[in-house]
């Protein structure tokens, strides 16, 4: 399985990548990128089956090619699931984000109703959303249950 992890933050994409080696995926399979750029880069280069993004995101990568760096966007993951949605190419996404709700068109999205609203706006397959709270059990009792939703190879 070829995975995508789209996090800035350095102890929140460990505890995803921890979570994502339990489950069998080898480390060579996890790709992660750090900014919205390079995300779309990824997006755009090549199929994955199963991406996770944060919400808010830099723009750029701080360690990209150009070490513009960049600043964050509330709604970077959005960015992503418009890159998504302009490739044609439909795959699985799980959300992880710090925040209660995110905002889609305007408008503000409850987590609980996240799946439902981006998949039908972005035409992917959006498992569902968690709130990620740094050492909690809560929120990886969470992300496990979405990850439990997929066939591991």
């Amino acid at each position: 399985m070829k995975v995508l992890l789209i996090e800035d933050e350095e102890h929140k994409a460990e505890d995803l990548t921890r979570r994502l080696l339990k489950t069998g995926l080898a480390a060579s399979e996890l790709t992660r990128a750090i900014g919205v750029r390079q995300a779309v880069l990824e997006v755009m280069k090549g199929a994955y089956d199963l991406i996770i993004v944060d919400m808010a995101l830099p723009t750029f990568s701080s360690t990209g090619d150009d070490g513009s760096g960049g600043g964050g966007q509330a709604v970077g993951g959005i960015e992503i699931l418009r890159a998504l949605s302009s490739t044609k190419v439909s795959t699985k996404v799980i959300i992880v984000t710090q925040y209660p709700d995110i905002i889609v068109g305007g408008e503000r999205v409850r987590l609980h109703q996240a799946a439902r609203v981006l998949s039908a706006k972005y035409r992917q397959e959006v498992l569902g959303a968690v709130l990620y709270s740094y050492k909690t059990p809560e929120w990886e009792a969470a992300f496990d249950a979405l990850l439990g939703k997929l066939k591991w190879q």
